[in-house]
């Protein structure tokens, strides 16, 4: 079977050649839509930073508090739950970027500031609190093209080079492109608390829309739409998932099945052809069914309509049960 997948600008919709490309990236997602302590701590981090710059009109130290800033995670969630179709990880994603932006970005802002104000006093309005609380039209349109094009990075790091996302460069990419992010994010979501705690409401109204047409260009105009023209779709991730059970259910016959430890890697080269590479622990002796890879492609052709090559290696082990129960 020709692999012409491996040309990963194939111009057919979709990623092909890649293993678990569609379920990784669901992964992905469902990991992106969790409110973690790491994630809420990295943000109060990233509020504090963001604080002190604004307030010090410190352009470094506003973009040291977006180096620290966890906005990349909830981003991808909220996108590729969109394109999946998966209406709760998309709320949990915008309520992950709610909780770290509004109740832990502006309050510490908001907190932060007022006990500045009260304990040392003579802070004011910064020409970099004024870039995203009074921006100019002109300033509107550029934010929200940063914001644009910082959510097309995030999806062309999972779709341009789809072979490095799981590898340590992706990580590296992943974090430069988080920084990115970050920009469009966290400086306005501290600016709205600044704003309440020098009760200006006009202040933290327009940082407070800034920062929402930023979150709309990042999450919808920006990744999901990269996403959605590179071709990534829910009926590819259905066909990954098909493949992989009937597979499952295929190698739960082999005598001696041991499901732990037992693996299945699907690899979509199209829409109808597939690799999958079976590893099967089994307890030592016994036979394995030696037509085993012929019945796996025999039932996924029948399940999914998918013709495949099967590769399967059985590993025997022996056990020994002694821990009491």
């Amino acid at each position: 079977m020709a692999h012409s997948s491996d040309n990963v600008w194939d111009l057919r919709p979709g990623i092909w050649g890649i293993r678990n490309y569609y379920t990784t990236l669901e992964q992905r997602a469902l990991a992106g839509a969790v409110i973690s302590p790491g994630y809420i701590s990295m943000a109060i981090a990233a509020a504090g930073l963001a604080t002190a710059g604004l307030l010090l009109n410190s352009p470094a130290v506003v973009i040291g508090s977006m180096c620290v800033a966890p906005f990349m995670a909830p981003s991808r969630a909220v996108c590729i739950g969109a394109i999946y179709r998966k209406p709760g990880v998309v709320a949990r994603g915008l309520l992950k970027q709610v909780v770290g932006l509004l109740l832990i970005g502006s309050s510490i802002a908001y907190g932060l500031t007022l006990f500045l104000q009260h304990y040392i006093g003579g802070y004011t309005f910064t020409s970099e609190i004024a870039l995203r609380a009074i921006p100019t039209s002109q300033d509107l349109a550029l934010n929200i093209i940063i914001a644009i094009s910082a959510g097309a990075a995030a999806a062309l790091a999972l779709t341009a080079e789809p072979r490095r996302v799981e590898s340590p460069w992706g990580q590296v990419l992943d974090a430069v492109i988080g920084v990115q992010i970050a920009v469009s994010l966290m400086p306005p979501a501290a600016v709205v608390g600044i704003g309440l705690a020098f009760g200006n409401m006009d202040v933290a109204l327009n940082a407070l829309v800034l920062m929402s047409l930023n979150i709309l260009g990042l999450n919808i105009l920006g990744s999901g739409l990269i996403l959605f023209l590179r071709g990534i779709r829910r009926h590819h991730l259905d066909q990954e998932k098909a493949i992989r059970g009937t597979t499952a259910a295929t190698i739960e016959r082999v005598p001696g099945f041991i499901d732990e430890g037992s693996t299945i890697n699907v690899t979509l080269l199209n829409k109808t052809d597939a690799l999958i590479n079976v590893i099967v622990r089994r307890h030592f002796g016994g036979e394995v069914p030696k037509a085993l890879a012929g019945t796996i492609a025999a039932d996924v052709e029948k399940a999914t309509g998918c013709r495949s090559n099967i590769t399967v290696e059985v590993i025997p082990l022996i056990t020994h049960a002694g821990l009491g129960t």
